[in-house]
Parts: C-alpha cells; structure tokens; sequence
C-alpha cells in the first residue's frame, strides 16, 4: 500500500504557476451569478462557541470546525474523503496554498487519526478480535479457505492501514507541536523568519486540539502494543519484540531485565534505558524505562512483570473529592503489578470458613512483619513517542519511533528537541485504583466482628514506590476502620504540589479487635521493620522527620509509640476493685509472662519512641476513654467483637489455672489482653488507667485536633479567642427579605472575619485561656474534650462537627498547614 506525503508534494510543487487571481475571480464571479445566497445571524450561548472552537475528532468524535472548513474549501465532502483517504489527501494537499504549511500539519494529524479510528472500527480490522466459531454445524461456522484467505488479506490491509494512519497522527502532531525546534524544508519557513519562531506566542485552540490528537494517538498506540505484547489484542498485528540485555551492576554481568534491574545503571534517575526493540510493519519501535530499580522495585519479571497498563484515558475516578493533575504532554499511565496484594470481604468470609489466612494458604510466614510490607501494586507512568528526524519532512517520513514511559514523581519535565515541556500527570489513578479493587472498609469492619481462627496483624502500605528523598506519613486509622477513612486527606496532599514532592504516605491497616496494647506492639514492629528494610543505615531522608497521623483509636496507639515508659512499673497502680489481692495480681502477671515470654512481655510493656518520627497529629483521640463504650447500644456491640481465637487460647491456658473471682476478662491485668479493643476505650477499663497519663518524648512536636458537634460552643469559643476562628462557608448564607444575602464576614478585613449574630464558626485554634465550664462541654458526640486534649501541644484546633472528622476539609486544611509548616522548619 502506497501511502501519499502531502507536505512532501506541497514543497514539490511550490514553485508551480498558478491561475491567474483576475481569471479566478472572474470565473467565480460568473458562477454565482444566478445563485442566491442568504446568510443569517443567530445569538447562541458562549458554552456553544467555545465548544464549537475548541472541539475535535478526539473530543466530539467529528472534524474541528478548521479541518472541516478546510474540505469543504477543497470540495471534498467528509464521508468520501475518508472513503478515497489518499486521493482526498493529495487533492487537499492542491488547495492548500499557504506556503509556510504550519497549520496544514494540524490538519492533516486530523485527518489520519480520523482515518485511524474509523478503520478501528470497521468488520475488517474487528475480524482480527474475533475468536474462532465454536459449533461448525451452526451459523457461525467456519469460512471456506478461499472466504477465510479473502478475509485475512482483507483484515492484514485494514490494520496496516490502522497502524499507518496511528503513526502518521503522532507524526504530523508532533510536527505541529515542536515546529519552531526543527528545520523547515520548504520555502519561506527557514529559521529566524517571522513565521517560524514564535516564542512567546500565546497557544490558540488547534494548538490544544492538535496536543490531544497527539496524546490520543500516542494512548493507542502504547495500550495497544501492550496488549499485543500480552497477547491479548491484535489491531498491532503480529508485532515482533526483543527485549535487551541489561547489566544491572558492574559485579553482576548477567542480563536484567531494567524493569527489574537491582540497581540504576549510570546517570541519572531521569534517564531513560532502552529496554525493548519491537518491529510492527515496517516500523521500528524502541521502549525506554527510567533508570531506577526503586521505582521498579517489585517488578520482578522482564515479561509479565506488568500484569495490566492502563491509560487514565480510559478511566473514571469517582469518590475522590478532586483529581490531581499535572498538565503537560504526555499519557498518563497505570501499570498493576502481577504480585500485588489485594483484600476483599470475600477473602476475609472464606478464610474465616476455612481455618486458614491467605497467607497461610501461600506459605507465607506473617509472624515476620517483613511479609506484611506492602510496596505499591499500581506504578505511575507517562508515556511519551518521539518519532525520529531532525527536520520537518525527516520526521514525516521517518518509520523510526521511540515510546518513553516516565517516572512522574521524579520528571516534571521533558526535553524534546533542545526544549523543556511540562510532563503530564495523574497522581490520582494509582490511588483511586488500589482504593476501588481492594474493599478496605468493609474489611475493616468485619475484622472487628468476625470470628477469626488466628490474629490477623497489621499491614503496611505504600502508596507510591520508596523515594529515599521524601519525608514519610504515617497514617493510623481508628475503630472499625480502614485506609480508606483517609482518601479525601490524602488526596488533597497529593494534590498540593509541594506536599506531593515532599513527603510519601504509608497507610496502616490493622484489625481493632486486638487488645491495643498487642495492636501497638505489632504496628510498631511493622513500622520498624519497613524503615529497617527501606534504609538499613538509617541514612536516608525518608528516615528522618517523619510524621504520624492518627484518628480515634489510632491516636492512642501512636501516642504510645511516642513514649518511652515502662508499663510493667505500673501495673500495680492498677484499681483491682477488691478483686485480686496482691499475691493473686502477680500470678497473674507471671502468667502473662509465662503466655508471652519475658522477653517479649517486655516489649509489650516497655515503650519505646519511634526514633525517625518528629511530629504527630492527633484527631479526635480518646487519651482518657469514653462513657460511649459503656453505653447501653455500644455494650451491645461490644458483645459481638470477637478476640482472634489463637490469641485467647494462648493467654486464657496460663491464667484459667489462677483465676478464681469472677470473668477473668474483667479482672484488671487480665483484662489488659482478655478485653477487644472497642471495650477498651470506656474511661472505667484497665487499658485506660494504665496509659491515660502517658508523657510523650520531649522532641516530638505534636498537634490535636478535636472534634466539637455544639456549633454554639464552638462560636464561643471563637468570641473568646477571634484570631483563630474561621468562619464556615461551606454553605449558602440565608438571605433576607429583600433577597440580600446575611454575610457574617462583610464588615471584615481579615480572614478572622468579626462575628455576628448568624456567624456559623468552621473551626478555632484555641490557647490555654479557656474555661474549665466550657471545655467540659466539649464533645463531638463520642469523645469529649478533656479525653482528647494533651498539654504541652504545639497547636490545638477545634472543628465543628462529629467524630469522624478525618474527612473535614477544615481538619485536611488544618493539617496541611502544620505540614507546610513543618517543612519550614
């Protein structure tokens, strides 16, 4: 198949004579002059003729308005120019007589992505997606060899076709696009003219149309070929690939894979490795990868190491409250890794029914924290083609390709012809796709009611591959919860360009029926573990001045990972209600340490502050407990919160022999690992006597955020202390009778804006000046504020609302600015 360059017959015939201009005007004039023309003027919407200017085949899935305007001012219509695609290309390329062709080439990547993705959708290239007939005596029996050979010639043809017209899509657009950075072939486009380079000229809409039909073309052609790699998709034909040979050290000679390289070859992280060659009907395609292993940590295969690639094209992120995106050039891509994990509620019933964990069905032994270190299953990427060629008709004609695929963390920018371009981005996908194929909060909750054979222990999550560079967030759920509490507030720092670039976030998710003195004992080793195998030498950034954020139960765990007393001293402050004499609490204690070992009893006891973290966040934390666990609904629930069996079974065989007054689980030492963790909140429970008075270390900088659901409480305390206070605008303000709106921040200059009567207050930041009256009014419902507060806090914020203030975007704002701030000092 003959394939026409009209760019290339344009220069050829630059230099023709044309008509004379009085003959042409003369003929036109004499054929229209028994026509009749009537124009009309109709107003419509500035939403209508922005759509109409801005839209394009990848947008509206019709010509833009210049692409068409052009065919018909070559007398072409539409459907024959894409019935005659050559033949309409050389007659466009005759009416074209601009001589600087610029927006030509605009044109032109729109008719061949056109083209393209009419031919994706023709029975001739659908055929070889076809599987073959399964009954040969029903309808859909098989062809005869000559209909089958027909068919096959038929079906080759189109996708040649396809896949040429994809080519010369990103061919033309990228001509397009980087126009001023490459040699002009043709006559009045010579470097320096007027017409050439335009630095500071502003991008008009073909400039954006003809950057989406780039982008478009680009996402089809690396999805594509990835699926024809895979073996699943065959509109790429049969393309042929030799993946290249990589030393990953200079010890170590042996080919690697630079997907699963062990380490970076020389350079820089933003290098990119040729790791791929593939060969598709005469092109010639090279694959780049970054020069990173840490990137590419877990992919451990060369081939399938990928187990799905996913353009953001052809996703819909719902449930998040904003995207975060990098505008730039560019796909954004997700790659899911065929080793990562995944939690369903299904999982969770079946392993119930069976006796056995997944991880015990895989042979895994998840005693070892190191095996419940999750490195993020879903890697971002964004993929970018450079055909080859230094000048316009080189790079028009050049069947020479080559598709990046970048780290975005690590590139914001590309250099494409000795310039610098924005690299597009969607830090959202990943995050959106772990949150919707794992089932976190219902797995949350039916952790804390579910019988389970053994204790499930805590995982860990990364949520974008380990930068040794960025500091870490620690995030801590509360009771009956999950990672998933956290998607708003993690969204919106990875929404924030400087705290996305600053800091990387690990997600813990732990079931909270364990006693929380074994939660904090197993979360802490999890936390260990991963800094240990992350940085061994403890030299990175990533090691230093990090940052726990926690709610409800989750602050009470990490207060205690904050600490650094020894528990053991104190459990015979414990109030025994008479139960147990003395003798009798230290055969108890003893068979706790019989059920543990004293050494690890130690452990349990004995706190320890995390050494790389610095400052913590503390939102709406029982410290001191709460009557709510005592309640009649909540003592109820608690009925149903079963302890894991093998943990009950363990303590329970050394301490039946020395209980002899009562439930053992309410006996005060006993029931510091015979009580749930949901009974262990009430302000009455032996875990709260014994932790409420708890110091944190003198070098952690800490920050509470308390929950207040009296908004008239909350205005007074904003009264007393103004310069804190943030006014809720959240919502429409009521208006008055003559419609005016009532605005509780008119008269102010300030963002503490004065309050007036109908001043509905957000949140205050409050100092020691309050009053005791008052702060014992305080609750959001389940925690009240002398639970919650902690002395010696760096700030401390009241948010109007309820318990799960996690999600409030005062608390995300709030937190925010304590991590801007922090990053300051």
């Amino acid at each position: 198949m003959t394939f026409v360059n009209p760019i290339k017959n344009m220069v050829t015939h630059a230099n023709k004579k044309s008509i004379p201009i009085t003959s042409v005007a003369l003929i036109a004039a004499m054929a229209l002059l028994p026509a009749c023309s009537t124009v009309s003027v109709n107003k419509q919407t500035s939403a209508k003729t922005i759509t109409a200017q801005r839209g394009n085949i990848v947008t509206d899935n019709k010509l833009s308005s210049d692409t068409a305007s052009a065919l018909l001012s070559a007398g072409l219509n539409e459907q024959a120019c894409m019935q005659q695609f050559d033949l309409c290309l050389t007659q466009l390329t005759d009416s074209i007589l601009d001589e600087h062709h610029r927006s030509s080439l605009a044109i032109f990547s729109e008719l061949h992505y056109a083209k393209a993705r009419q031919l994706a959708k023709s029975q001739d290239c659908l055929n070889a997606l076809s599987r073959p007939p399964l009954d040969p005596y029903y309808a859909n029996a098989p062809l005869s060899d000559t209909e089958a050979n027909a068919q096959q010639e038929s079906t080759s043809r189109c996708l040649t076709g396809y896949q040429e017209r994809l080519f010369n899509a990103i061919k033309y657009s990228y001509t397009y696009l980087f126009y001023d950075s490459l040699a002009h072939d043709f006559e009045g486009s010579a470097q320096g003219s007027s017409h050439s380079s335009t630095p500071n000229r502003i991008p008009n809409d073909t400039d954006i149309q003809t950057q989406d039909i780039y982008n478009a073309a680009s996402n089809d052609v690396i999805t594509q070929l990835y699926k024809a790699v895979d073996g699943s998709d065959k509109l790429m034909g049969d393309p042929q690939i030799e993946h290249l040979p990589i030393a990953s050290t200079e010890r170590d000679n042996s080919a690697q894979a630079a997907i699963a390289n062990r380490a970076p070859l020389e350079g820089k992280t933003t290098d990119q490795v040729k790791v791929m060659k593939i060969q598709v009907d005469g092109y010639d395609l090279g694959v780049y990868l970054p020069n990173e292993n840490s990137y590419l940590q877990n992919a451990h295969k060369q081939t399938s190491a990928l187990a799905d690639l996913v353009s953001t094209y052809d996703l819909r992120l719902s449930g998040l409250n904003s995207i975060s995106k990098r505008p730039g050039l560019g796909i954004s891509l997700v790659a899911s890794l065929d080793d990562r994990y995944t939690t369903t509620i299904r999982q969770l019933l079946v392993s119930s029914l069976s006796g056995q964990s997944d991880d015990k069905k895989d042979n895994i032994d998840d005693s070892k924290p190191s095996s419940r270190i999750y490195p993020t299953g879903h890697l971002l990427l964004t993929g970018l083609i450079e055909p080859s060629g230094d000048s316009v008709l080189e790079v028009l004609d050049s069947r020479k390709l080559d598709i990046h695929l970048y780290n975005p963390y690590q590139s914001e920018s590309v250099n494409i012809l000795n310039n610098d371009y924005p690299l597009a981005a969607n830090f959202s996908a990943g995050y959106g796709l772990w949150l919707s194929e794992n089932q976190l909060d219902g797995v949350g909750y039916l952790n804390l009611i579910t019988r389970q054979p053994e204790e499930r222990l805590p995982k860990l999550f990364m949520l974008e591959p380990y930068d040794p560079n960025k500091r870490v967030l620690i995030m801590l759920h509360g009771l009956a919860s999950s990672p998933a509490t956290w998607v708003n507030l993690t969204n919106d720092i990875l929404n924030d360009d400087k705290l996305r670039d600053n800091y990387q976030v690990w997600q813990i998710f732990y079931p909270t029926n364990l006693p929380i003195l074994e939660n904090r004992y197993q979360i802490q080793r999890l936390i260990d573990s991963t800094y240990q195998q992350t940085d061994p030498t403890g030299q990175n950034l990533a090691s230093k001045n990090s940052v726990i954020i926690s709610h409800s139960m989750g602050a009470v765990i990490a207060r205690m990972m904050l600490s650094d007393e020894n528990l053991v001293d104190d459990l015979d402050n414990l109030d025994d209600q008479n139960i147990l004499s003395n003798s009798e609490k230290r055969k108890v204690r003893d068979a706790l340490k019989a059920s543990f070992g004293e050494a690890q009893l130690q452990e349990r006891f004995k706190l320890q502050t995390l050494p790389q973290v610095d400052t913590a966040v503390f939102l709406s934390a029982p410290f001191r407990g709460t009557d709510y666990a005592d309640r009649w609904f909540t003592r109820a629930l608690r009925r149903v919160v079963y302890l894991p069996v093998g943990l009950v079974k363990t303590v329970t065989e050394n301490l039946a022999t020395i209980a002899t007054k009562g439930d053992l689980a309410d006996n005060p030492l006993g029931a510091l690992y015979l009580q749930n963790g949901a009974s262990q909140l009430s302000n009455k429970s032996s875990f709260i006597q014994l932790t409420k008075d708890l110091a944190i270390n003198d070098r952690i900088t800490y920050h509470s955020i308390i929950a207040n659901n009296d908004a008239d409480i909350t205005k007074g305390l904003a009264e007393m202390q103004p310069g804190g206070a943030r006014i809720d605008l959240s919502q429409a303000i009521e208006e008055d009778a003559r419609g005016e709106a009532i605005s509780a921040s008119e008269n102010a200059d300030s963002d503490s804006a004065k309050l007036t009567d109908e001043s509905l207050v957000a949140a205050v930041t409050i100092d020691e000046n309050i009053s005791q009256a008052l702060t014992e009014r305080l609750s959001d419902g389940i925690v009240p504020y002398t639970s919650a507060h902690l002395d010696g806090a760096a700030s401390e914020t009241v948010i109007n609302g309820g318990h799960s203030i996690q999600e409030n975007p005062q608390t995300i704002l709030t937190l925010r600015r304590i991590l801007h701030q922090q990053l300051n000092q």
